[in-house]
């Protein structure tokens, strides 16, 4: 049985797509914030590796600031999108490879300033692949290096604000969500519907299922520090750069030792 980020990002990548083009509309801030964080560190320059870069938002956007970029993504889509972006923009110090991140330590041969992982993507495997993944991110960085996970969703906010049905309108789709969060594993199962929207009315697209693991703030501490990358601070949003309070999503900063 093969694993659902293949059926959702690669088989159904023309649906994933539709919220990436919705979430274009907050790169430039993201990255605006991503870059007032890493002058902190003295990084005003230099490489930047995004995993699972979608299509772009963050990645040509940070290129634009002055850095030199390089996204990753399972899906072929995304990256010709993210291609065409970029050559509308005349962005050129920005590149788009094909690549799994759980195969990191064989897509990637060189080392980066600063490594990034925004919007949920670290839980969508295993612990165990989990665990490998930020062992090739940390050979991914040079010493000193900074790794960022953003946007994430952390246990500690959903056992304060879980919503088990939501919805989201794209423009094109209307996107019925449902969702149960299993305590005890720590995993949440969704269950995502599409609808295309003409005039007023919904026609059924399609739908999709699939299950990720959400891990506590000290869960993702202990998983970095155990391959020597060191925990310096979190933020309750990039939004604000406010720290992080009991029940934020996980915004959180490493260094490599």
């Amino acid at each position: 049985m093969q694993h659902w980020t293949k059926e959702f990002f690669i088989d159904k990548d023309k649906l994933w797509l539709q919220f990436l083009n919705v979430r274009w509309k907050y790169g430039a801030r993201d990255a605006r914030a991503i870059t007032k964080i890493l002058k902190k560190y003295g990084i005003y320059r230099g490489t930047i590796l995004e995993l699972g870069c979608g299509n772009g938002r963050i990645s040509i956007n940070l290129a634009k600031m002055g850095f030199k970029v390089t996204g990753i993504d399972i899906s072929s889509l995304c990256l010709s999108d993210a291609i065409k972006r970029a050559k509308k923009k005349k962005i050129k110090n920005v590149q788009f490879i094909p690549g799994d991140m759980r195969n990191l330590d064989t897509a990637i041969r060189r080392k980066y300033d600063v490594v990034i992982s925004i919007w949920t993507s670290i839980g969508f495997y295993s612990k165990q692949t989990d665990e490998r993944i930020f062992r090739n991110i940390s050979k991914s960085l040079k010493k000193k290096g900074i790794f960022m996970i953003l946007s994430t969703m952390s246990r500690e906010f959903l056992l304060q604000h879980f919503c088990p049905t939501a919805y989201e309108d794209t423009g094109n789709f209307v996107v019925m969500f449902k969702h149960h969060f299993d305590t005890f594993h720590s995993t949440v199962e969704n269950k995502w519907i599409f609808y295309k929207k003409r005039n007023k009315d919904l026609t059924y697209i399609d739908e999709i299922d699939f299950k990720f693991r959400i891990y506590s703030m000290h869960e993702m501490v202990e998983m970095a520090e155990n391959v020597e990358l060191e925990f310096v601070e979190a933020y309750d949003s990039l939004r604000t750069l406010k720290p992080a309070k009991s029940d934020s999503h996980i915004n959180m900063v490493f260094r490599k030792k």
